[in-house]
């Protein structure tokens, strides 16, 4: 009965912001191209017993993961809903020796909003995990707007 309730949660949010405009190239899961969107916006990502595994190797590497998440020079200007539901499931990245950036129903890298935004990740039963080691670095979004896009300060 839970799964179906989230199911139906998920469905109820996609139809309630459903565009019926030009989406554009920038529209989606994920995003990381510049575009200035001014419809209502929804990112859903929904994870039951499976895992997400992002990982990069050696000196100025990058592993950057992005789940429900706007990332680089996206100006929404409309209302934007962010989901990520999890339930036994494993969403996991990380960087060896250079930098593991995580974003989970997040906005990064923006100037400044100028809409409505609503962040949910639900996770239960889960572990999320974002590590960097041998000089590097982690950088963990959950839920959040940071105007940081690489933090290497």
């Amino acid at each position: 009965m839970k799964k179906f309730t989230l199911i139906l949660l998920a469905t109820l949010a996609t139809t309630a912001f459903a565009d019926s405009g030009n989406q554009g190239s920038s529209h989606g899961s994920g995003n990381g191209g510049s575009a200035q969107q001014n419809n209502p916006t929804m990112q859903a990502t929904m994870l039951v017993n499976t895992a997400v595994i992002n990982s990069a190797f050696g000196n100025g590497g990058s592993a950057q993961q992005n789940l429900a998440s706007n990332v680089g020079s996206f100006t929404p200007n409309g209302t934007e809903l962010q989901l990520v539901m999890a339930k036994n499931s494993m969403i996991m990245n990380s960087g060896l020796g250079g930098q593991a950036e995580q974003n989970i129903a997040s906005n990064i890298g923006h100037s400044g909003l100028n809409s409505s935004t609503y962040q949910v990740a639900y996770i239960k039963d889960s572990a999320v995990i974002n590590k960097a080691s041998w000089g590097g670095k982690a950088l963990q979004n959950l839920s959040s707007n940071s105007n940081c896009l690489s933090c290497t300060d």
